[in-house]
């Protein structure tokens, strides 16, 4: 399965950090392009490579560490996005029209509407970048991940992944349901809870 993590900010920048000290191949991108962040390049080392957009969206898993309102336009991109799976890390509580925009709808509803035909899974959002990125010890436990699709599959492909960067992940069930407690200002947002 080929990784790419689409955003190259705080939350996208600590995940790129992650996969790197885990020797897990990824690639990174934006809409500047590779040559826009050339630190974060340099630093993450040989397993997590900076490309152009277009060829990023060309990989089998896309984590959307961008903000909530490129999402629609980037999904927007193609018309088709079968046999991708879409990690939604995107929050929408920092709009000051949040509550107008969402209409009611959960923010990973919105999202996975935009991406015609992917799987779209909830994830890696919960926590602010600088503690997504801690690289913990195992004396002092493991960093929860909360994971959540209306997909089985992609659920436990996620949860998976998340396992192999070193979190503990915790499958919610569907986004309409357990999904709901970690879209932005409910129960599971901000929570940094650790499994010893």
């Amino acid at each position: 399965m080929s990784i790419s993590i689409i955003g190259t900010g705080k939350v996208g920048s600590a995940l790129a950090r992650v996969f790197a000290r885990n020797h897990l191949e990824a690639c990174a991108a934006n809409t500047r392009g590779p040559e826009s962040f050339p630190e974060l390049a340099a630093e993450v080392g040989p397993t997590v490579r900076a490309v152009a957009l277009d060829e990023a969206l060309g990989y089998d898993l896309l984590i959307l560490a961008i903000p909530f309102l490129a999402a629609g336009p980037l999904g927007r991109s193609r018309p088709d996005w079968r046999g991708k799976t879409i990690v939604d890390v995107t929050n929408a509580f920092m709009l000051p029209n949040a509550d107008e925009l969402l209409a009611g709808r959960l923010s990973t509803e919105i999202v996975a509407e935009a991406f015609p035909g992917a799987e779209t899974v909830k994830a890696f959002n919960q926590l602010p970048a600088n503690v997504l990125g801690r690289d913990r010890s195992a004396e002092e436990g493991k960093q929860v991940i909360f994971v959540s699709s209306n997909s089985g599959n992609a659920s436990t492909r996620v949860a998976q992944l998340a396992e192999r960067l070193g979190y503990s992940a915790i499958e919610l069930g569907r986004i309409d349901e357990g999904g709901r407690l970690i879209q932005a200002r409910n129960a599971l947002t901000l929570r940094n809870l650790i499994e010893l």
